[in-house]
This record gives C-alpha cells, sequence and structure tokens, in this order.
C-alpha cells in the first residue's frame, strides 16, 4: 500500500523539524564487543555508553553458558499462561525475590513492559498516581494507561510531593519512582518517601533498573539496590527491575508479594497476552545472579567510580553531575547541537559517548551520558577524561 501525498507530506514535515532542531535520531551499528573495546562503522571505540555496569554481559561462563544451550527449542512460543511456563521460571523468581526481600517474585520479558504491566494494573480510575518529573518513558507510559489521574511532583522534592498527597483526595494513592534515574543519576529519596508512603497509606512503587544488583548496604555485602542502600526493603511494596542491566542479560522482573503477584498473574495485559520469555535467558539470569552476589565486580566498579571523580578535578568540566555510588554521570551541556558535535568528535577520537536530548531530557538541557563499568580500565577512564578536556576548551 502506498501512502497518500498529505500522509507522506505529515511524516517528512515532522522528520525535517526534528533535524531542524537537532533531535533526529538514527540507529547506530554497533558490532560485538569485549571488555568494552567495541566498533561502529567500523571506527574501534571504547564503549561508555553501555548499561552493563558490572560488566556481566561479557562474563565467560555467560558467554560459553550460551553457545553450549541445550535446549530443544529457540522459545516457548507462548504466553506462560497457556504452555510457556517452565521449571526455570519459578527457580529465578525464587532467587530474584530472594536478593529483594519479597515473598515472590514474577518475569516479564523486559523491563519496559514489567513497568507497563505493573502500574497499569495496580492504578486504575479511583487511583492518583504521584510520579517523579524525571521518570522514565515506560513509568510514563505505564501511568497514562492505568486511566488513573497523574500527579507530577518536582524531581526528588519531598516537600511538594507531601503538599500533593495531602490535597488529594483519591480513594487509592500510588507512588512511583526510579531508584536510580537512568540519565541524572542520582537517587530517589526512599528513605523520605518510604515515610510519607506510610504516613499516608500510599502504595510505594520503585523502578531499580540502574541501581540493582550495583549498589547496596553498606557493607557491601548485599547488593540489593537503592532500597537496600537506603535500609527501605520493607518499606517499598513493589520492586520492579530489569535483567539487561546490572545482571548484563535480557528481561525484566517485578518483586512484591504473594497477594501482589497472583493479581498480576489474572490482571496484568503485558504479562497475559504476550510470549515468555525464552528459558535461556532464564538460565542466563539465574547464573548471572549468582556471579552478581560474588560482590567482586561491585567492588571494582565502585573503585573506577571513585578513581573517575579524582580524575576529574585535574581537568575543566563543569557540567560533571556526581552522585556517590551511581556508576551514571552525566556532563551537562545545554545545546542539543552542542551535545551531537561532541559526541561525534569522541567517537573520532575512540570513545563512545551518546548524545541525551529532549524528549529524554529537558530541551537545551542536552547531556553526555557517561556510563562506568566494572571491567573499564584505569587507562581508559583517564583517556576520556582527558579527550573531554580537550575537546571543551
Amino acid at each position: 500500500m502506498v501512502l497518500s501525498k498529505d500522509n507522506l507530506n505529515f511524516f517528512e514535515s515532522n522528520l525535517k523539524d526534528l533535524k531542524r532542531l537537532n533531535l533526529y535520531r538514527y540507529l547506530r551499528i554497533q558490532n560485538e564487543f569485549r571488555d568494552t573495546n567495541s566498533s561502529e562503522d567500523n571506527l574501534p571505540f571504547i564503549n561508555f555508553s553501555t548499561n552493563d555496569y558490572l560488566g556481566l554481559s561479557k562474563h565467560e561462563n555467560l558467554l560459553n553458558l550460551f553457545s553450549s544451550s541445550h535446549f530443544s527449542s529457540v522459545s516457548q512460543c507462548s504466553s506462560r499462561l497457556i504452555s510457556g511456563n517452565t521449571p526455570l521460571f519459578e527457580k529465578l523468581e525464587e532467587i530474584l525475590s530472594h536478593h529483594r526481600h519479597t515473598e515472590s517474585a514474577l518475569i516479564y520479558p523486559t523491563g519496559y513492559m514489567a513497568n507497563i504491566g505493573t502500574i497499569s494494573c495496580i492504578a486504575n480510575n479511583q487511583t492518583t498516581i504521584f510520579s517523579d518529573e524525571f521518570n522514565h518513558a515506560s513509568i510514563i507510559d505505564a501511568c497514562r494507561l492505568s486511566r488513573a489521574k497523574i500527579e507530577v511532583f518536582l524531581h526528588n522534592d519531598m516537600f511538594d510531593l507531601e503538599n500533593k498527597i495531602k490535597k488529594n483526595d483519591a480513594k487509592r494513592k500510588v507512588i512511583v519512582t526510579e531508584g536510580i534515574f537512568s540519565m541524572n543519576g542520582d537517587m530517589a529519596r526512599l528513605d523520605v518517601m518510604s515515610e510519607l508512603s506510610s504516613k499516608y497509606g500510599c502504595i510505594l512503587v520503585v523502578d531499580d533498573a540502574h541501581g540493582d544488583f550495583v549498589i547496596g548496604d553498606k557493607s557491601q555485602t548485599d547488593y540489593g539496590g537503592t532500597a537496600s542502600y537506603f535500609k527501605v526493603e520493607n518499606e517499598v511494596d513493589v520492586h520492579i527491575s530489569s535483567l539487561s542491566k546490572g545482571l548484563g542479560c535480557f528481561g525484566g522482573y517485578v518483586a512484591c508479594s504473594d497477594l501482589l503477584r497472583n493479581y498480576l498473574i489474572n490482571k496484568s495485559r503485558a504479562f497475559i497476552f504476550t510470549s515468555a520469555l525464552p528459558d535461556i535467558f532464564c538460565e542466563l539470569a539465574y547464573k548471572a545472579v549468582l556471579l552478581a552476589n560474588m560482590g567482586d565486580r561491585q567492588k571494582k566498579l565502585h573503585k573506577n567510580l571513585k578513581y573517575f571523580e579524582e580524575q576529574s578535578k585535574n581537568y575543566t568540566l563543569p557540567g560533571l553531575r556526581f552522585t556517590e555510588d551511581s556508576p551514571i554521570i552525566p556532563l551537562v551541556l545545554g545545546s542539543e547541537e552542542k551535545s551531537l558535535s561532541i559526541s561525534d568528535s569522541l567517537l573520532k577520537k575512540g570513545y563512545f559517548v551518546q548524545p541525551i536530548r529532549y524528549p529524554t531530557v529537558k530541551r537545551n538541557e542536552a547531556q553526555l551520558r557517561i556510563s562506568i563499568s566494572a571491567i573499564h580500565t584505569s587507562k581508559q577512564i583517564s583517556g576520556l577524561l582527558s579527550t573531554l578536556d580537550s575537546l571543551l576548551k
């Protein structure tokens, strides 16, 4: 079918506007890489845009398991409620619920679907959702799908959150936030947020994709994410996370009570009406949990984070924004055009750092999002900082 002239003009006009505003996006071609060395359009580079914070996606044990897979089929080709459920799901969910100190867990095919399937399910048109203004797009979409009233509170502003809760007379109230915010790298005030949730009878939902298995308690023996970091694991009602960040695998999950798990199985459309995560990804994630629980990679990651911060003091980089223990370090540049130019120049120098622009961040608040991994070397980190300094002068 050929689009009409009017429809063609509509799409072409919108794309031209994006190019004019320096907001046009395209897919980069990235080949297989190891130890953060990759290639894009045959240009070698070091990847500082990865969410593979512990480097587990490159772990030899997981790669060997993947290549020697003994499974008889590629996928179950069905939802878990039809014929796609296997013992591997129960095994993975058990270890994830233990990790999160909850009664149960439930696997979704992606972290995006975990947010969509959970938030849109536990809220309805008699609910008000209080959502941080910097929450991820999957949270925003889930809130809209729920048909709930949405109150957006100022980023990490607990006074604004409480004022909005006090003025609201909804029968049911939900607070939803990221744990570590995916672009800013800062952490939600879960210590205060959990107190407000308890005080006003709210359901507290935390999407901890970027903190899970990466941070935890101060003893560095439990990497249960942001809730563990603030010692409020038992005050969070719903933990939502990804298997593709700290674990370096694929998929998403929810950790919660037995009651809520049963509710999601029966009511969550994103769980009921989609094919199950293939068994191979369940087994890989289970093995990755065991590797992550050893704690050695987190220690290396945090060593790299401290090294990055210390070395950055030798350069003039006023746009850097640090949050202690967070692997995400934004370099705020403001101009979309400038962020694209610096990113392209970095790539030519051998460093891949993606520019983040509207609508992911606010207009004229474009940034380079630097992600630090356990498998970066000191030399690579120093090289990135030195190159950034020379490009920004």
